[in-house]
């Protein structure tokens, strides 16, 4: 596979070092050892490396599943989690996070570097799974194996969905295994406005706004302060 850039949240230097290590042997770039959760948080959206591996137990406040919840709303990279911890509560909550990996402690050199050739793979094969056609005006949408052509005019807008995202037009809602922000850098911004943090529209199917609402077919939209200005400059008003 070829070399990816990848983080490193571990609080043991001797474990750290000793992944660091192998992932050098493989010709990966380690872009740093965080060692306590706001620090990774920090390091993270700075680097922005092709993949994490997370530690569960982790010092500070937070912990690697609340790093990994709260990193997923802004970056769309493959995280794999390292952990000596495998109790159903655990299970639980790394599930809720979709995480890309999840390898139980100790592991060795090939159980690493295999989960982490996977996760990559699982992760480029799922960027694709909204693609523009711009000559014929549509998107591919993948579908239990199936790539279904949906019109950009028959979209009426997007909503996100914890690490998911749901494109809704006026006959079907599809779920789409990527975040709102992976989408957004997708569509074109002629056509689709972000009116809030988990909704994108499409400016053509807006049928009226009233206190703090968009209305789309029977759908009602909220959008936010922060989107109100760019909304109404869009807006052809009489």
């Amino acid at each position: 596979m070829k070399s990816l850039n990848i983080h490193i949240i571990e609080d043991e230097p001797l474990i750290a070092e000793a992944i660091k290590t192998v992932l050098e042997n493989e010709n990966h770039t380690v872009t740093g050892i965080s060692l306590r959760g706001k620090d990774a948080i920090y390091d993270i959206e700075n680097l922005k490396p092709d993949l994490v591996l997370v530690d569960i137990m982790i010092k500070g406040d937070i912990d690697g599943v609340e790093i990994v919840t709260h990193l997923k709303k802004k970056l769309d990279i493959p995280f794999i989690y390292l952990t000596s911890l495998s109790d159903e509560k655990t299970l639980q909550r790394v599930k809720a996070t979709n995480p890309s990996g999840f390898i139980v402690k100790p592991f060795n050199e090939n159980t690493l570097t295999t989960n982490i050739e996977l996760a990559y793979h699982k992760h480029e094969i799922t960027k694709s799974d909204i693609e523009i056609n711009t000559q014929s005006d549509a998107f591919f949408i993948k579908n239990k194996g199936e790539l279904i052509k949906v019109s950009q005019s028959e979209i009426l807008f997007f909503e996100a969905y914890d690490n998911y995202c749901n494109l809704y037009t006026a006959k079907k809602k599809h779920l789409l295994s990527q975040t709102l922000k992976r989408v957004e850098e997708k569509i074109p911004s002629s056509q689709f406005l972000k009116v809030h943090r988990s909704y994108i529209i499409n400016f053509s199917k807006i049928n009226s706004i009233h206190e703090g609402y968009i209305f789309i077919d029977n759908h009602k939209i909220p959008y936010s302060k922060s989107h109100k200005d760019q909304l109404m400059q869009k807006l052809n008003l009489l």
